[in-house]
């Protein structure tokens, strides 16, 4: 587990945000599964009605995802991923 969270805290200090990361229980082809969401928002004291820079949701079943670990990286990707375009985006502006 030490090693996710440091993962998590990598993630947070290289990106300047803070993440928050939920597993709900879902139904997925009529089998049970987890949808795991993840959601970035920038670094603030109070984050009361604060919107998410960005998200991303995977579900374990339909990804083959077995680990933990693997559901972790497989959403900091997809993160990574639409902060940069983020970021792109509004340095073109």
């Amino acid at each position: 587990m030490a090693d996710l969270v440091g993962i998590v805290e990598a993630f947070e200090q290289s990106n300047s945000v803070r993440l928050e990361l939920r597993g709900e229980l879902t139904t997925w082809k009529g089998q049970r599964d987890i949808l795991w969401t993840a959601a970035a928002y920038e670094r603030t004291i109070e984050r009361t009605g604060q919107l998410p820079l960005v998200y991303a949701n995977v579900r374990s079943m339909e990804k083959r995802l077995v680990t933990i670990e693997a559901v972790l990286l497989q959403l900091l990707y997809a993160l990574d991923f639409k902060l940069a375009e983020r970021e792109f985006q509004n340095a073109s502006v």
